[in-house]
C-alpha cells in the first residue's frame, strides 16, 4: 500500500530512489526558472563590425577540415590565424605551430590558447575563437560585451544516434538565453566565443583544465562583473562521429565542470553539483518509474513517486521538441527523436555518468571527419543541386 512502513533494507533503497528523482526535480525546476528568466532575451545589436575581430582557429592536424572552416570566414575578417599542433598549409590564414618546448600550466587546447595569447599580436577589439570544424554563418559583427557566446548547430558526421543526441542537447541548451542575466554563466562552449582582447590579456588561459572556455568565463566572473552576451548566429559544427566519441566528450565536460566548480561561489557550486549529478543519474529515471510496478512495496509513497518520475521524464520529450525547433529539422527527424528519446537521452547522459564515476585525467580530442562526409542541411543540398 502507498505510504506503508517498509523494512530497513527497502527503506534504504526507497531513500536512494527518491534521492535520484528529487535531484532531477531540482535540476528540471531550475531549468524551468532559467527558461522563464530568458524568455524575453534578445541578442544585443552588433556594435563592432568584422574588422574589429581577429579569428583564431584551433586544430591538432586536420588540414582539410580547417580549410573548410577558413573558407567560411567572411571576407571582411582579414586577421585570421590557425593555431595547430602540427604544420599544415592553409590558404587564407596564417598558420602557427605551438612549439613542443612551450611550457605553461594549461594543458592541450588551453596550452595552445595560452601560447597564442602570448605570441600572436592582436590590435583588434575582439579575439574570436573557433574550433577546427566551426563554420561561420550569418556573421555581421560582435555585440558590445566582454564575452559573446555564438550558438552552435552540429551537423551529422557519422552516427544518427549522436546527431539526435546533439539535437536533444541543444533543446536543453536553449536555457543559455538566461545566462546574460546571471552573475556567472553556467557554461561556455559551442560554435565560437568572442572575447574582448583586453579581458583575455587580464584573465589569461593559464589554468590546467579540460573545459577551457567555461573555466575562462568563470575566472573572468571571479575578477568582477562580467558582461556576457548570447549572439544570434548559429555556427555549424560536427556532431561526434561515434557514440564512443560522444561519451568521451560528455565525460570530459562533466568531470571538468566538477573539477573547476571551486572557482564558483558556494551557491553556484552547489547548483552546478546538483545539475551534474542529475545529468549523470538521469538515465535511471525512466526505469525508476517501473520499480513500483514490478516490485511493489519497494518505494515509500509509491503513487507520488510514480507521478514525480513520469513528470521528470516528460521533460525528455520537451527538450526533444525544443531541439527540433532550434534546428528547424524535418518532421521525420523530429518523429525519430520523439520515438527514440529514451535511448537518445540515455546515450547523452552516459558520458556524464562515466565522468562522474571515473573522471578522465587528460583532454581527449573529439576527432572530426572529412568535410565531404558531413551531412549537409537541406538548404545546402538544394544549393549544391542548383
Amino acid at each position: 500500500m502507498a505510504g506503508q512502513v517498509v523494512p530497513a533494507v527497502p527503506m534504504v533503497l526507497s531513500a536512494i530512489l527518491w534521492f535520484v528523482v528529487l535531484l532531477s526535480v531540482c535540476s528540471v525546476a531550475y531549468w524551468t526558472y532559467l527558461m522563464i528568466v530568458g524568455r524575453r532575451y534578445e541578442s544585443p545589436p552588433v556594435e563592432h563590425d568584422p574588422s574589429a575581430v581577429q579569428v583564431r582557429l584551433l586544430s591538432v592536424d586536420s588540414a582539410r577540415i580547417v580549410q573548410e572552416s577558413v573558407d567560411a570566414i567572411p571576407d571582411s575578417i582579414t586577421d585570421r590565424h590557425v593555431i595547430a599542433e602540427e604544420p599544415m598549409e592553409i590558404a587564407g590564414a596564417t598558420v602557427h605551430v605551438v612549439p613542443d618546448a612551450f611550457e605553461c600550466e594549461a594543458i592541450r587546447k588551453g596550452r595552445a590558447l595560452e601560447w597564442a595569447r602570448r605570441n600572436i599580436p592582436c590590435e583588434r577589439e575582439y579575439v574570436l575563437y573557433l574550433d577546427e570544424d566551426s563554420i561561420m554563418t550569418d556573421f555581421t559583427g560582435v555585440p558590445d560585451a566582454d564575452v559573446v557566446q555564438y550558438r552552435e548547430r552540429p551537423r551529422r558526421s557519422g552516427s544518427w544516434l549522436t546527431y539526435l543526441a546533439e539535437i536533444f542537447r541543444l533543446g536543453f541548451q536553449v536555457e543559455q538565453r538566461a545566462f546574460p542575466s546571471l552573475s556567472v554563466p553556467l557554461y561556455a562552449w559551442g560554435g565560437g566565443i568572442a572575447i574582448r582582447n583586453e579581458l583575455e590579456e587580464h584573465v589569461t588561459w593559464e589554468t590546467s583544465t579540460m573545459i577551457e572556455d567555461t573555466t575562462f568565463v568563470w575566472n573572468a566572473a571571479a575578477e568582477g562583473s562580467l558582461d556576457f552576451a548570447l549572439a544570434t548566429p548559429k555556427f555549424d559544427t560536427q556532431a561526434p562521429p561515434t557514440i564512443r566519441a560522444m561519451i568521451s566528450q560528455r565525460s570530459r565536460w562533466l568531470a571538468g565542470s566538477q573539477q573547476e566548480s571551486g572557482l564558483l561561489a558556494p551557491a553556484y557550486r552547489l547548483l552546478t553539483t546538483v545539475r551534474n549529478l542529475a545529468w549523470a543519474l538521469s538515465p535511471a529515471v525512466p526505469f525508476l518509474t517501473l520499480v513500483p510496478l514490478f516490485v511493489p512495496g519497494t518505494v515509500a509513497f509509491e503513487t507520488a513517486f510514480q507521478i514525480v518520475s513520469v513528470g521528470v521524464f516528460s521533460f525528455v520529450l520537451v527538450w526533444s521538441v525544443l531541439g527540433v525547433r532550434y534546428y528547424d529539422e524535418s518532421w521525420l527527424v523530429g518523429l525519430a527523436l520523439f520515438v527514440l528519446s529514451p535511448i537518445v537521452s540515455l546515450l547523452h547522459s552516459l558520458g556524464a555518468f562515466v565522468g562522474l564515476v571515473s573522471p578522465p585525467t587528460d583532454f581527449s580530442v573529439t576527432r572530426k571527419v572529412k568535410p565531404e562526409l558531413v551531412e549537409r542541411t537541406e538548404a545546402e543540398r538544394e544549393a549544391e543541386g542548383d
